[in-house]
């Protein structure tokens, strides 16, 4: 964070009752101290430092970036929501992704969606089987997934013009990405482009695989995922439509695990669907 993201920072610890120094854009010992009070007041990691965590919470209780960027929060889980639907939206988030996937334990129902956009949150949908390896990455398996996603997004009514995710969940080196991950991608990409409803194609994964993904023009959205280790996830955090932030956490009095998401797109492909229309 520098200058004007300083001065947003430093005008958010204000309103916290946290710094009562100059809006300065700089971040110095003071700044650095109401970070740590703030952090401490929320049970995060105390380092001074506005790291994804710190970020991520913050943006839940009300800090807005400068320069007319955006920053909503949100969250996303592998289990049904629809029990929590009220909780979720009363911690704060405005969207929940959900999953597509040959698991049914994991994927999203009509009815599941239709509880959570009923509750004012959005849906946002990611398409993940095992995906922790390059051997889950091949032109066939990008054809099935493909045609998965598809049968699922209509089983629920996903309306056109929304988004769905293919997952990378591993970090990916750019060979990799080049040769097998392009060739699932490319498939994606074209199973999409013909189906008799359109559907933006999004990728999740490291900094490296987003980027390398959506400039071959094969996905219009990016979903960096949560693990900071990975290949240009500090670098590419700035450019990515939504943020994933580890660890996961536990809310609704324990009963939900979670992990935080931001993001940073008025329009990353999210959708509502209420009493099972769009």
């Amino acid at each position: 964070m520098t200058g004007s993201d300083v001065s947003a920072w430093q005008q958010f610890l204000v309103d916290q009752g946290l710094y009562n120094g100059a809006i300065d854009g700089i971040y110095g010992p003071l700044t650095a101290q109401g970070t740590r009070d703030y952090q401490t007041n929320k049970g995060l990691g105390v380092d001074g430092v506005v790291g994804p965590r710190t970020f991520s919470q913050a943006v839940l209780d009300g800090f807005e970036p400068p320069g007319g960027r955006v920053a909503v929060p949100g969250m996303d889980a592998s289990v049904d929501c629809r029990a929590f639907a009220s909780c979720i939206a009363a911690t704060g988030m405005k969207f929940v992704a959900r999953y597509y996937s040959t698991s049914v334990r994991k994927t999203m129902t009509l009815a599941e969606a239709v509880a959570l956009s009923e509750a004012g949150l959005r849906v946002a949908a990611v398409y993940e089987d095992s995906s922790n390896a390059i051997e889950f990455f091949s032109a066939e398996l990008g054809r099935e997934h493909a045609a998965r996603a598809l049968l699922l997004a209509a089983g629920i009514g996903q309306p056109a013009g929304s988004a769905i995710y293919f997952a990378v969940d591993f970090d990916a080196v750019a060979a990799e990405v080049r040769g097998p991950i392009t060739d699932y991608f490319q498939e994606v990409s074209a199973a999409l482009a013909v189906a008799p409803t359109r559907y933006a194609v999004g990728v999740y994964g490291s900094g490296l695989t987003c980027r390398m993904i959506r400039d071959a023009g094969l996905a219009a959205l990016t979903w960096l995922a949560g693990s900071t280790g990975f290949q240009e996830s500090a670098k590419f955090r700035p450019e990515a439509d939504l943020i994933q932030v580890l660890p996961s956490r536990t809310i609704c009095d324990n009963r939900l695990s979670i992990d935080d998401d931001v993001a940073q797109s008025e329009n990353f492909g999210a959708f509502r669907i209420t009493g099972g229309v769009t």
